[in-house]
């Protein structure tokens, strides 16, 4: 493989011109589309109040994959002045919960396809509750979480509303579009901060606008992965020999034919081994076509799904199990290994398109899942997120 050049004429001529970037709204447009809606409900943020009182180091950073190789910025840069786009309630007190949700989803509407990451805050909502009937006011179509990678327990019984993460704070999560391995998958993810993370103690969330990572690949990699695509394989043991994910809690059932009735449902391909552990495969384009627009859009969880990921975990520190026995993995769409440095270079790109901005309690922000990814700084202390997903 050639080493991994970007010139400014690939950049120019855009030598993959059908993946076309999203195009970025002018400020024009921006002000034109904000004082049509809702009135004078919402005002902007300056970029400042949303930037972390310190700037998280991202190179050389502990339980980061990649952070010590090549490519990978000192620090995660600050909010840009429309990304994330924040807007702060003026009228908190004049609207119910259910009327805010639905003055929120307004703006949404109007707003996140040119602005893709939109935080509101001033919002006078507190409690689990208070979310669940802001999104009962947004009226969208939920989204569980069935079937996700990682453990996320629910937090309000008989709801979608889930705890974002139970993984330790002592994690920094990898960039990453939500749930790409499996065939429905969310278009929005709402995130709200119900415990703020103490200052300078980390927990910031990292944002990349997909169009930005692609304009910075190599162009011999965005050939690759998108002539064979990405085979996600996951692992999931039998509950007699690891409590991590086994497949009986993934698919609530102690039956082996109901839960692969219920992966295949999914789309998954189904095999079982001599001790009873369940493997999960799903074939997907890394560059699927938008469900709305039927453009190509970097999708894909290639290197958070891969299993140098779970290697970096302290919990695996000194393990030497193959690569299909940690909880997940990527290949190429063909099954073929994933080179190294295409590992590091995804890596090092994505975080060098990624901002991350400071949390208040009771802030809520709507992603874009097709064209923002997210992730997570590691964090000392309390930090509580919750996360409610739709299919619209």
């Amino acid at each position: 493989m050639s080493t991994f050049a970007f010139t400014l004429a690939w950049r120019q001529s855009s030598r993959f011109c059908h993946i076309r970037p999203i195009k970025h709204a002018t400020s024009n447009v921006l002000s034109t589309k904000t004082s049509s809606v809702t009135g004078s409900i919402f005002e902007r943020i300056p970029k400042e109040e949303l930037a972390p009182k310190t700037r998280p180091r991202v190179r050389n950073r502990e339980f980061l994959p990649g952070s010590t190789g090549d490519g990978f910025p000192e620090y995660l840069a600050e909010p840009s002045d429309s990304f994330p786009h924040g807007v702060r309630v003026k009228t908190r007190d004049q609207s119910s919960l259910l009327e805010m949700g639905a003055n929120c989803m307004e703006y949404i509407k109007k707003n996140l396809t040119d602005r893709q990451a939109i935080l509101f805050r001033g919002i006078p909502a507190e409690t689990a509750e208070d979310f669940l009937a802001l999104t009962q006011g947004m009226r969208g179509k939920p989204l569980s979480y069935e079937g996700g990678a990682v453990p996320r327990p629910k937090e309000l019984k008989n709801s979608d509303i889930y705890f974002s993460s139970a993984e330790p704070g002592a994690y920094t999560i990898e960039l990453h579009n939500e749930m790409p391995y499996l065939k429905t998958f969310p278009r929005k993810i709402f995130f709200f901060c119900l415990k703020e993370p103490g200052e300078s103690c980390g927990g910031e969330t990292p944002l990349a606008k997909c169009s930005d990572i692609v304009l910075k690949l190599d162009p011999e990699v965005v050939k690759k992965l998108e002539v064979k695509g990405v085979m996600y394989v996951r692992h999931l043991p039998d509950k007699s020999r690891s409590d991590y994910m086994p497949w009986q809690h993934q698919f609530y059932t102690e039956d082996r034919k109901a839960a692969e009735i219920r992966a295949q449902q999914r789309g998954n391909t189904v095999r079982w081994d001599d001790n009873g552990d369940m493997y999960l495969t799903y074939t997907a384009p890394a560059f699927p076509s938008h469900p709305a627009t039927g453009e190509k859009i970097w999708f894909n969880q290639v290197t958070s799904y891969h299993c140098t990921y779970s290697k970096a975990l302290p919990q695996y520190k000194g393990s030497h199990l193959p690569d299909e026995k940690y909880p997940h993995n990527t290949y190429y769409g063909d099954g073929s290994d994933i080179e190294p440095e295409v590992l590091q270079h995804l890596r090092a790109v994505s975080w060098s398109c990624a901002v991350g901005f400071r949390w208040k309690k009771g802030d809520l922000i709507a992603l874009d899942n097709l064209n923002v990814q997210h992730g997570r700084m590691a964090f000392k202390g309390e930090r509580k997120l919750l996360v409610h997903m739709t299919a619209d």
